[in-house]
This record gives structure tokens, C-alpha cells and sequence, in this order.
């Protein structure tokens, strides 16, 4: 028994000498008038122990070009899963510093956006488990949102879902005080594969910007901009006509969007 207890103690110290893979389930409304609609999917957060680096995207992204990455070397292309929602990826380093990288298999470069904001939370006493740790309430203002974040001094890791870190332990848990963005975790294990996303090809010729470059970039939505490059010249048509029609048909896309997808991580 005493032999059990010394192992459960340095438990989480064997765990973060490794590469880890955090599993957290992201649940998110995109359309307040729709509030009933929940959307829900599986993201991670890799935390390398070494660097002291951790990278958070979905586990669907991931999936999707590690497959593509192994075919194509095999002379196969593929396409990427069309199923998955979280495309971007956030990467944090030991400096503090965060970066918001845009979804890659795009027409455009990748954007790398810095973001040096820090998150001034305020911990209170409140405690709850998750999971088998204890957790403490902790809540902040950021991005337009009032989060409430529970974290764990239980796990040696300074770090979260999303931009999420800061506290003194691993976030378990985190929403917003709507309840429409919600993270809560499943998993923790060892890292199993060796295929890190901000190495694949996709990755190599990333644009770096500023958070304020990227804000004026995002007063437009991918639509617009895509609408924009038509109107430029930057896509090609065949006719007049087929211009005139494509235009139209975005038009359409671009209203709904506007409607229905008006509840974005950010509100600022």
C-alpha cells in the first residue's frame, strides 16, 4: 500500500517528463438565435515538456493531415476531412507568448499571429473535482467574454485549452459566462504519435502578423474576402455570366452567414 501511494504521488511528475496529450471536449453554439443547437468536438492540447511548448488544435485537424501527409507520399491525394470544425491552431511558448495560427489547405498563406495578451485572472476559494483532481475557481475577463476557468496545482503544467494559461496548474475546465463556449476535459496520456501539425508542409511559409493586422483582416469574413478576389480578378471565370451567378449565389451564403454565425470564441 505504501509502495501504491509514493507511485499515485509522483504520478503526475512521470506524466509531464514526457510529450502529453490533453483531450478536452469543446462544446460551442454558433448561432445565439439557435441556442438549442449545441456543436461539440474533440479538441487537444500537446504539451511538450521539454521546450515547454504546447500546441492546441482539433483532433479531427490532426487526423486529417497526418492521413494526407502519409498518402501523399505515397503519390495520393487527399482532401481534407470535411466534418471538422476546429481548423486553426493556437501555439504557446515558454516565453509567454501565444500564436494564433489561421487554417492551413487554404488559397491563402497561413497567418501566424502574435498575441501577447495576458489573461488577468482572479482566484477565488472555491474548489471542485474533476475528474480525480482538485480544482480551484478561477475567473477573467478576455476577448469580449467573462470566463470561469477551474484549474489543478495537482499537475506541474501552466496551461489550458485554446489561449487559455496563466494560473498556477493545468485548466480542467473553462466557459464563458453565456455557457455557449465550454471546455472541459477527458484525457490525459502520453503522447502516442510523433506527428506534430506546425511541421507539416502546409506550415512553411506561414505570414507572420500582428493581433491588430489580424483584427482588420477579420472585419471581413473569409466569404467577403473570397467575394473580394473575384471582383479583382483572382479567380478566374469562364463567362461573364458564370461571374454573375457565382456572385449571386455568395451573396446568398455571405447573408446567412452573417445570421447564423454571429457567435464567434472572440467577440473583440
Amino acid at each position: 500500500m505504501k509502495n501504491l501511494l509514493l507511485f499515485c504521488f509522483f504520478l503526475p511528475s512521470i506524466y509531464f517528463s514526457q510529450n502529453i496529450r490533453l483531450t478536452y471536449n469543446y462544446k460551442f453554439v454558433t448561432d445565439t438565435l439557435k441556442r438549442d443547437i449545441i456543436t461539440d468536438e474533440i479538441v487537444v492540447l500537446d504539451f511538450n515538456n521539454k521546450e515547454k511548448q504546447s500546441i492546441f488544435t482539433g483532433l479531427k485537424h490532426i487526423i486529417s493531415d497526418s492521413t494526407m501527409a502519409v498518402m501523399s507520399k505515397k503519390g495520393v491525394m487527399l482532401f481534407p476531412d470535411a466534418s471538422m470544425k476546429i481548423k486553426y491552431v493556437v501555439e504557446k511558448n515558454n516565453d509567454g507568448i501565444i500564436y494564433f495560427y489561421t487554417p492551413n489547405h487554404m488559397a491563402n498563406p497561413v497567418l501566424k499571429v502574435k498575441d501577447d495578451r495576458k489573461i488577468d485572472w482572479k482566484i477565488s476559494n472555491e474548489k471542485e473535482k474533476i475528474l480525480e483532481y482538485t480544482t480551484q475557481k478561477a475567473t477573467a475577463n478576455f476577448a469580449g467574454r467573462e470566463w470561469t476557468a477551474w484549474f489543478t496545482t495537482e499537475l506541474p503544467v501552466s496551461d489550458g485549452p485554446y489561449k487559455f494559461c496563466g494560473l498556477p496548474g493545468l485548466i480542467l475546465k473553462v466557459y464563458d459566462k453565456t455557457n455557449t463556449h465550454s471546455f472541459e476535459i477527458i484525457s490525459l496520456e502520453k503522447q502516442k504519435s510523433n506527428y506534430v501539425v506546425l511541421n507539416d508542409d502546409t506550415y512553411k511559409d506561414v505570414k507572420p502578423i500582428t493581433l491588430n493586422e489580424y483584427k482588420e483582416i477579420s472585419k471581413k469574413s473569409p466569404l467577403e474576402r473570397y467575394r473580394d478576389e473575384a471582383f479583382t480578378g483572382d479567380i478566374i471565370f469562364k463567362s461573364n455570366e458564370e461571374k454573375q451567378n457565382f456572385l449571386k449565389n455568395l451573396d446568398v451564403k455571405i447573408k446567412e452567414s452573417k445570421i447564423h454565425d454571429n457567435n464567434p470564441i472572440e467577440l473583440n
